[in-house]
């Protein structure tokens, strides 16, 4: 790909640009025929690649290749390093989801594939297309499905990660050792995750010594994250009463519920550890800022280079339309704002190209889209009523280091005119983010939180990297001195993040599949060994809650279908369908023992292995579903010790 593209694209785009490409044109072609597992495929491109790295040694001698290739090394590390201590699937977040999303790929079937989570029904409801390039990989591989999440995970991370170490790099020279040290700690700012919210915390919740340590250091993590309407209530000093905490008076009604308005910034996805759309959302950000920076630079002001470079940016809306939906609005801000920038700049953008890059990005997801839409929530895009807006104190402490950053960047439009075009951009989306929302099934103190998750830790990440590094390579020296402090204040966040590696997560560090936490019980562990291990099947597992329990975890962990995953979750993607429902009231009868004839019921789903795992060990209704489908289904034992049986049902005979 370096060969064939312009000279001159910096080495972390071409790079981005050799992962992205080929995913995408994989899914297009997946949506007419599948290809299967393609394990045989990883020899013939290892030893391709290998040789090419042999014609092109002579690259190995350029420093900016050796620059460009470090810092991606260390982006990458920073990654694996949290995924190596913190990898465990749990079923707390959107982890799990996650997986099942990859799991609905893994078989290599023509696209949409077969709902993992709901048999009988296709995977086609959701923007899903990093786990796609995810479950490609393990495909290519032939990794487990937990493993292959995680190292998805690092690679799509440092990916992002080093194509912002690239706009840092374009728009700070590195002449002096300061201005080097400035890259790194702005890198390293964004790379943390804090919020305005984190150097003064504690002033505002002090940790209860009731606690156990490992709780206090989990809830410090998300504290500047997740502080409006969440942690400032917990506000537990003078400082923090008077200032966070309403007074009943203010209150809309006696009742009123504080509004969750979380920021969920690029540095905290590392402490989250969820394969979510969040990631490429940001991936898709800084390759955008990455492009327009260098649009404006010596390395893409050539016709192809920029012809090349402003059909990437055209394409990249297609590409958030299946990997982030909930972005769209904002990065169509941006390249709007973009396009006026260049007009009034009297370099008018190239239209042929935008159009085309528009054009092939649009016929390359319009087999998703043809059957995405149909499927799709109806969500759309309304104003604030008063009620739901934020709490000024808090909504300034969060967003005071990025309020600062926008005013020190914009003092240097005249000498850089990108100021002008990022502290507009994101300035407007802050503003925007405070009187529109898009309007999802959650309600009352949950109205704005999916928005003000997504779209302010989108816009405070782009304009962190931005403003901030056209802060810090300002010629005045007093303006880069503040931005340097802003920074410093933000890297307070390695205090808890410390804390957080010290008290957590040794018991599953280095197991890099994510199972362990759950196999550790040897006879769960023997079970789904034995599952997937089997021939696909159909799997029935207990319902143990509507969502965030183990239940399905055993299909999952054993990459098998499962009758039905997390009811309340495929209930809102599928727009509360009855079948949904009907179903899971169905398991929960079998497993009760009050189904009349479950034979017949099992057939007609075409079960082939029923979970008795844990909880249901310690049932007294083993022996009666036992003896309802003895005729058709035999028992296989992993444990009956202290009178409690795990294990597998197993059909008899095929269908």
């Amino acid at each position: 790909l370096h060969r064939v593209l312009p000279g001159g694209v910096p080495f972390a785009i071409t790079r981005a640009l050799g992962v992205l490409l080929p995913v995408l044109l994989l899914f297009f072609i997946e949506h007419f025929i599948g290809l299967g597992r393609l394990q045989w495929v990883w020899p013939v491109t290892s030893g391709l690649a290998l040789l090419f790295l042999y014609q092109q040694r002579a690259l190995f001698a350029q420093a900016e290749w050796r620059q460009a290739e470090l810092a991606f090394a260390l982006c990458l590390l920073w990654g694996l390093f949290w995924k190596l201590h913190f990898s465990a699937i749990y079923p707390t977040s959107e982890r799990v989801t996650d997986l099942y999303f990859m799991q609905n790929y893994l078989a290599g079937s023509t696209l949409p594939p077969p709902d993992q989570w709901l048999s009988g029904y296709r995977f086609n409801f959701y923007y899903a297309f990093q786990h796609y390039g995810a479950a490609l990989m393990a495909r290519w591989f032939g990794w487990d499905n937990g493993f292959a999440y995680n190292l998805a995970f690092v690679l799509l991370m440092g990916l992002g990660l080093s194509l912002a170490w690239e706009v840092v790099r374009a728009l700070i020279p590195a002449k002096t050792p300061t201005q080097h040290a400035s890259r790194l700690l702005l890198i390293i700012a964004l790379a943390l995750g804090g919020t305005g919210v984190t150097p003064f915390q504690r002033l505002i919740v002090t940790p209860d010594t009731q606690n156990r340590p490992e709780v206090n250091a989990n809830n410090e993590m998300w504290a500047s994250a997740r502080f409006i309407g969440n942690y400032d209530v917990k506000a537990n000093t003078e400082f923090g009463r008077e200032w966070f905490l309403p007074k009943a008076a203010d209150l809309p009604s006696p009742n009123f519920q504080m509004r969750e308005l979380p920021i969920e910034n690029f540095g905290y996805q590392f402490y989250l550890g969820d394969y979510h759309p969040p990631l490429a959302g940001y991936f898709l950000l800084f390759l955008a800022l990455a492009v327009m920076v260098n649009l404006q630079r010596s390395l893409l002001t050539n016709a192809r280079g920029q012809a090349l470079g402003q059909a990437l940016l055209a394409m990249s809306g297609p590409l958030m339309l299946i990997s982030n939906t909930w972005i769209v609005p904002m990065l169509a801000l941006l390249l709007a704002a973009w396009i006026v920038w260049r007009y009034w700049q009297a370099q008018p953008p190239n239209w042929l190209a935008l159009l085309g890059g528009g054009a092939l990005g649009m016929v390359l997801i319009y087999p998703f889209l043809n059957h995405f839409a149909g499927q799709s929530l109806q969500t759309p895009i309304r104003l604030v009523e008063a009620v739901d807006r934020s709490p000024l104190a808090g909504w300034l402490l969060t967003m005071w280091p990025l309020l600062l950053l926008f005013a020190l960047a914009a003092f240097e439009s005249k000498r850089e005119r990108l100021a002008i075009l990022f502290v507009a951009s994101f300035a407007l989306m802050l503003l925007a983010g405070e009187f529109l929302f898009v309007d999802d099934p959650s309600v009352a103190r949950f109205e704005r939180t999916n928005t003000t998750m997504k779209w302010w830790g989108w816009m405070w990440s782009g304009g962190l990297l931005t403003c901030g590094a056209l802060a810090l390579a300002s010629s005045n020296r007093w303006r880069r001195h503040i931005a340097q402090l802003v920074l410093l204040a933000l890297c307070t966040y390695a205090l808890p993040t410390m804390q957080y590696f010290n008290q957590g997560g040794a018991a599953f560090s280095s197991k890099l599949n994510g199972k362990e936490w759950f196999k550790g019980d040897a006879p769960v562990g023997n079970t789904i060994d034995y599952l997937s291990n089997a021939e696909t099947g159909i799997v029935l597992e207990n319902w143990l809650g509507d969502s965030y329990t183990n239940q399905t975890l055993y299909a999952l962990f054993a990459e098998q279908p499962s009758l039905i995953g997390w009811p309340h979750h495929i209930s809102l993607w599928r727009n509360a369908a009855e079948t949904v429902w009907l179903r899971n009231q169905q398991v929960r009868d079998f497993y009760q023992g009050k189904m009349a004839q479950p034979v017949p019921w099992l057939l007609q789903y075409e079960v082939r292995y029923i979970v008795w795992g844990r909880p249901e060990a310690a049932s007294e209704h083993w022996q009666q579903i036992n003896d309802s489908i003895a005729s058709h289904f035999a028992w296989r034992a992993f444990s009956e010790a202290n009178g409690q049986k795990i294990g597998v049902w197993e059909r008899r005979k095929p269908l």
